[in-house]
């Protein structure tokens, strides 16, 4: 596979509402899957699809401790890329405030 493939399957993975929510509340460290769903709005099938597919994405990794499943950030740098896109959001909502 391909270096761009690899981005493009990280940038997608976070590119969805309930997955960037999820790594937010990761990032301040581990949870159960139980943990997640109970502060959820979601069903815990759709939890565990969006966790998959962080997973999947290399995102996140997993284990089993007891009869839980425990995610947690498997890279930091994916706070860095989240800290980037807010400094961006932030630049651009100043702009526009400016601008009024």
């Amino acid at each position: 596979m391909n270096i761009e493939i690899l981005e493009t399957k990280i940038y997608k993975a976070l590119a969805h509402p309930v997955r960037l929510e999820l790594v937010k509340k990761l990032i301040a460290g581990e949870r159960c899957v139980c943990d997640l769903f109970d502060e959820s709005e979601f069903t815990q099938p759709n939890i565990s699809q969006h966790l998959k597919v962080l997973k999947d994405a290399d995102i996140l990794t997993n284990e089993r401790k007891s009869n839980k499943l425990i995610y947690s950030i498997k890279h930091p740098q994916v706070m860095e890329i989240l800290n980037l896109a807010q400094a961006m959001v932030r630049a651009e909502i100043n702009n526009l405030m400016e601008e009024k």
